[in-house]
């Protein structure tokens, strides 16, 4: 992950780099995953759902001929993201990339809440992508290089009744990277967060359908995103395109207007 590269499509050739995403076994994270692995990259999916992380690998392996794997994951077990690393590192030799998107959301005024209902979303939310880099961190900064990226949402501005304390694990995901960015950066490493806005996935397919029209509404495009639209973002993060970026917040969100 160097400066200098001939052409932009060069920028995005990930032959020889390895790339760890958490939460990849459906969803955002799965497009995540297949768009690394259709640029050439080997790939390590992630889950806590072993099963789904070896399908989607699986699934790369036979579509584009590459090297990938899956690997069974909590996020919310420092000694398990320690685990995810060696085993990413002991695969593949590196851990180049580090896409943590592991997330929880689902809706809950927080008066109608308990402590506990806030710890599973702090857990893998925060917590998850704290542990994951602390676990990374240490290969890439002794190589002198690698890129993490973090993910917000834009229920961080606020604008999302019943999902405040989801939205404040996203806020503090945008503190975290841009401070990390400040610490790292002297070690060739760079740190990015995308903020996505309402994504079509299996887990919100209902929501979109029932409340489409609405919901468009909210966008300057007019309509909702498509994981596909969020992993192209993750990738130009993570790329050569972007060796000049870090400590930044890239809001693949259609020009979300609630502000």
């Amino acid at each position: 992950m160097s400066a200098s590269h001939s052409n932009v499509l060069e920028a995005f050739n990930f032959e020889g780099q390895t790339v760890c995403i958490t939460g990849a076994g459906k969803g955002i994270g799965a497009s995540v995953a297949e768009a690394f692995g259709s640029l050439g990259a080997n790939v390590v999916v992630t889950d806590h759902h072993g099963e789904r992380a070896e399908a989607v690998a699986e699934r790369i392996s036979d579509e584009y001929d590459g090297r990938a794997i899956g690997h069974e994951t909590d996020v919310t077990d420092y000694d398990a993201a320690v685990a995810m690393v060696e085993a990413t590192v002991e695969e593949f030799g590196r851990l180049d990339v580090l896409v943590n998107n592991a997330g929880k959301a689902g809706s809950q005024d927080f008066v109608d809440s308990e402590p506990e209902d806030w710890d599973e979303k702090l857990q893998v939310s925060l917590y998850g992508t704290l542990n994951c880099t602390h676990a990374a961190l240490p290969g890439m900064i002794e190589r002198g290089e690698g890129s993490i990226i973090n993910y917000a949402s834009s229920s961080y501005r606020g604008n999302d009744p019943g999902l405040s304390v989801y939205g404040a694990s996203k806020a503090a995901n945008r503190s975290f990277t841009k401070t990390l960015a400040a610490e790292v950066g002297d070690s060739g490493v760079r740190v990015n967060c995308v903020c996505p806005g309402t994504v079509e996935t299996e887990s919100t397919k209902d929501f979109v359908e029932k409340y489409r029209e609405k919901l468009g509404e909210s966008y300057a495009l007019g309509r909702v995103g498509q994981p596909e639209e969020v992993a192209d973002g993750v990738v130009f993060l993570a790329s050569d395109a972007a060796s000049w970026i870090t400590g930044e917040t890239l809001h693949v969100d259609g020009g979300y207007m609630r502000r």
